[in-house]
């Protein structure tokens, strides 16, 4: 294999005894790679690959905070590196919300919650015969005149129209400017206390580029997170010196286990949904004691104090994303 004089990826100088630049590590040999090596070398990282991911599954599945020990005791080629492990499980996480939650699932979920708000709100009436409008009328006193109106409105069930295409097309109709669109919105008893009108008007407009924003956002904001989570356990453990580059390394492996844990039951759930419930309860209790073990692991306190800090961490971040995802969705709303 013929020998160059630079290096063809960096152009560092090199001699002839030099098979590997020392600059970028490239291997010097002649640009025109025959057959033979390009495969080899593939097969070479694949399998290298293959075998470091072998290594690496079992104590992240099954052994809490092993991977965290180990890398921080300098042993890192033997496992996957951490940030290419939560990049990994990260992606496989997104990738199945975004496989599995349809495109119209706001819509869906908004269409429901107002035409069953409709229904409910004239079920009473509308399960009303004539004679015990008659009745209610006789001990109430009404006018006759009422009775015609609450005769009308018993029949508000069968004749219920979709309230959120209404909504919909009252937002995409350029003929109604946004008093005479929150107008319409008073009419319909819709709650539009906490945006304005032109917000709301841009959001029911473009309710599916709001989701496909808000789901687009999520992985930044979690990544965003992540220093967060690992200034929380520096704070929780401070007398255990530790370094908060070490803290960093555990947020990330126990962010990839929560991510592989509620993607795989996000799969489960969208092949059987009637065990949705069960699939969400066990993947939280699974991801929790997971990281409970890992605490309890990884910083060599007992029983009683891992638990007790554990649940602060849990409040404090929790509580965090909570705030962080509905800042998310607020910039989403007004970025439309």
């Amino acid at each position: 294999m013929k020998e160059n004089h630079k290096c063809l990826n960096c152009g560092e100088e090199l001699d002839s005894s030099q098979n590997f630049c020392p600059n970028c590590g490239q291997e010097n040999s002649d640009k025109k790679l025959p057959i033979g090596e390009f495969l080899k070398d593939f097969f070479s990282n694949t399998l290298s690959f293959d075998t470091i991911l072998f290594k690496t599954i079992n104590p992240f599945l099954f052994r809490p905070g092993k991977l965290t020990r180990a890398f921080n005791e300098g042993k890192r080629r033997r496992y996957i590196n951490p940030i290419r492990l939560y990049l990994i499980f990260s992606l496989f996480y997104f990738f199945m919300i975004g496989l599995t939650v349809p495109k119209d699932f706001l819509d869906s979920s908004i269409r429901s919650v107002l035409n069953q708000k409709e229904i409910l709100d004239s079920a009473r009436i509308g399960n009303l015969d004539s004679a015990g409008i008659q009745a209610i009328v006789q001990k109430t006193k009404t006018p006759d005149s009422l009775v015609k109106e609450i005769e009308k409105a018993s029949k508000k069930v069968k004749d219920s129209t979709d309230r959120w295409a209404t909504l919909k097309y009252w937002a995409d109709d350029n003929t109604l400017n946004d008093q005479e669109f929150e107008a319409n919105l008073d009419s319909i008893g819709f709650d539009q206390d906490l945006f304005e009108t032109k917000i709301i008007r841009s959001f029911i407009n473009n309710s599916s580029i709001f989701t496909y924003q808000a789901v687009r956002n999520l992985p930044l904001m979690m990544f965003i997170f992540l220093p967060i989570f690992a200034l929380i356990l520096k704070l929780l453990f401070f007398k255990k010196r530790y370094y908060y580059i070490e803290h960093l390394i555990h947020g990330l492996h126990l962010h990839a286990f929560a991510y592989f844990i509620y993607g795989l039951g996000i799969l489960i759930i969208s092949l059987y949904p009637t065990i949705d419930g069960t699939v969400i309860f066990v993947s939280f209790i699974w991801v929790s004691t997971y990281a409970l073990f890992s605490i309890k692991k990884l910083y060599n306190n007992g029983w009683f104090k891992s638990f007790l800090k554990f649940i602060i961490l849990g409040v404090f971040y929790g509580s965090l994303l909570v705030f962080g995802f509905l800042l998310e969705l607020y910039i989403s709303l007004i970025s439309l």
